[in-house]
C-alpha cells in the first residue's frame, strides 16, 4: 500500500512465523525523546467490512481480502508510523482469482512521531487477529473487544431484520424494531478512544449502524426493500471462531 508516513520515521519489520493469517493487528508506538516526557502513538486495525467481519462482501471480494488484507505464514511487512506496507508476494504470486490493483494490508490511522531527537523507539504489537478467529496479545487497545462487539451489532440487527421478514411486517416496522436497539440516525459516531476501555462498544457499533443504514436508505439509491434484503443477508455471512489464544 502506498506510504504516507514521513520516509525518515522509525520502520520495524514484522514476519508472521505462525501456520496461520494474520487478518489484523494492532500496534503501540513508544518515544522516549533527549529531553521531555516520552509519549506513544496507538494504531488500531480490523473492522467492518473486513475479512474478520466480512458482512455485504461477496465470495470474490472475501477472496481477494484473503490475499490482499492478511499476512501469509512466512510473509514480512514493514511498519512506520501508522502505516503498514509489503504484500504477500515475497511467499507467493496471487492466484488468477486474486488478482487485484487495489492496496495490501493496512491498519488504521495513527500519529505521527515526534519531531525532537529521540533517545530511543520500541514498538510492541498489542494484538493480533489470525485468519481462523484466534487472538493473541495484550491487548490494552481492546481490539477483540472493538471487533467482536462490531459483529454482535451487525449479527443482532440481521435477527430483527429476518425475524421481521419472516412475519410479514413492512419494512417500516422493521426499520422502527430496529432504531428501538440502535436508536435513531444522527449522523456518523465519533470514533471511541484509540486507549482505554472507553464506554460500552457495542453501543458504538449500534450507533455506527444507524448512520449506516440511514446511509444505505437515504443515499444509495436503494429501496427499503433492497436494504432489508441485503441487512437480512448478514445472517449467513461466515464469521471465524473468535477466541483468545
Amino acid at each position: 500500500m502506498p506510504d504516507h508516513e514521513d520516509p525518515s520515521a522509525p520502520t520495524m519489520i514484522l514476519c508472521n512465523r505462525s501456520q496461520i493469517g494474520i487478518a489484523a493487528t494492532s500496534w503501540i508506538w513508544k518515544f522516549e525523546p533527549d529531553t521531555g516526557r516520552s509519549t506513544s502513538s496507538s494504531v488500531l486495525a480490523g473492522g467492518v467490512p473486513s475479512l474478520l467481519a466480512p458482512f455485504g462482501l461477496d465470495e470474490r471480494v472475501r477472496k481477494l481480502y484473503g490475499y490482499w488484507h492478511v499476512i501469509l505464514p512466512g510473509s514480512k511487512r514493514g511498519i512506520r508510523g501508522s502505516s503498514m506496507f509489503g504484500d504477500n508476494t515475497d511467499v507467493r504470486p496471487p492466484q488468477p482469482d486474486e488478482l487485484w490493483r487495489g492496496g495490501g494490508f493496512g491498519a488504521g490511522g495513527g500519529s505521527r512521531r515526534p519531531l525532537d531527537p529521540l533517545k530511543s523507539v520500541t514498538l510492541a504489537l498489542d494484538g493480533v487477529f489470525f485468519v481462523d478467529g484466534g487472538f493473541a496479545g495484550p491487548d490494552t487497545l481492546y481490539n477483540f473487544d472493538r471487533l467482536t462487539a462490531d459483529v454482535d451489532a451487525h449479527r443482532q440487527v440481521a435477527r430483527i431484520v429476518r425475524d421481521g421478514h419472516n412475519q410479514g411486517l413492512a419494512p417500516t416496522t422493521i426499520f422502527t424494531q430496529i432504531e428501538v436497539v440502535t436508536g435513531a440516525d444522527h449522523g456518523p459516531a465519533p470514533p471511541p478512544p484509540p486507549g482505554g476501555r472507553g464506554g460500552d462498544f457495542r453501543q458504538d457499533s449500534l450507533r455506527t449502524l444507524a448512520s449506516q443504514i440511514g446511509l444505505m436508505r437515504q443515499h444509495n439509491g436503494m429501496s427499503d426493500d433492497q436494504v432489508i434484503y441485503s441487512l437480512m443477508s448478514w445472517t449467513e455471512t461466515p464469521l471465524p471462531n473468535f477466541r483468545k489464544l
